[in-house]
């Protein structure tokens, strides 16, 4: 029987090694233009103040416009305020900040709950005076303290008003 005019040829299905072949062939090309490709998916974003070094610098994905990567601000005269990671615009990961003359604020670990859409702190923190020394630190579970908490006061002596052991965020014992 003769071909229709205008048809096209028909294809078989070949062996499955040639099929197999060329999938392994088609997934590596893929692979690697993925890869490259990649770098090309954010771009770095710097905001500045007024006649200012940059004082926000981070990565915004060129898909979906989140903020991602690890993010820095500073204050105007450059000195770092905050740093840490950002994923789909939450803050994720080890979370740092310092106080206007260099030492260190806060640090601790922030995780997104998509319950809420926020990323509250969780697991241990740590917090210090503008001074250097430690101001506070405890575990945190859902963004609340929980357990032993221990603050102190400028000069170092233990802040016995507010130490104490604590649950849902609110004190239910002194410790």
């Amino acid at each position: 029987m003769a071909p229709l005019l205008g048809a096209s040829p028909v294809n078989f299905p070949q062996t499955p090694s040639a099929t197999a072949r060329r999938a392994r062939g088609t997934s590596a090309s893929i692979a690697a233009g993925v890869l490259a490709f990649l770098p090309a998916c954010t771009r770095e974003v710097q905001v500045a103040g007024f006649a200012e070094s940059p004082r926000i610098v981070g990565q915004r994905s060129r898909w979906t416009g989140e903020d991602t990567g690890t993010w820095a601000w500073s204050y105007p005269d450059g000195t770092a305020r905050e740093r840490g990671d950002l994923e789909d615009g939450h803050r994720v990961g080890t979370w740092s900040q310092w106080w206007s003359n260099g030492e260190r604020r806060s640090e601790g670990r922030r995780v997104f709950d998509a319950k809420t859409a926020s990323s509250p702190r969780e697991g241990p923190w740590c917090f210090w005076h503008p001074n250097g020394a430690i101001a506070a630190r405890g575990i945190y579970r859902h963004g609340e303290r929980e357990g032993a908490w221990e603050y102190s006061l400028d000069d170092g002596r233990l802040d016995g008003n507010q130490s104490g052991i604590y649950h849902d965020d609110r004190k239910i014992a002194d410790g």
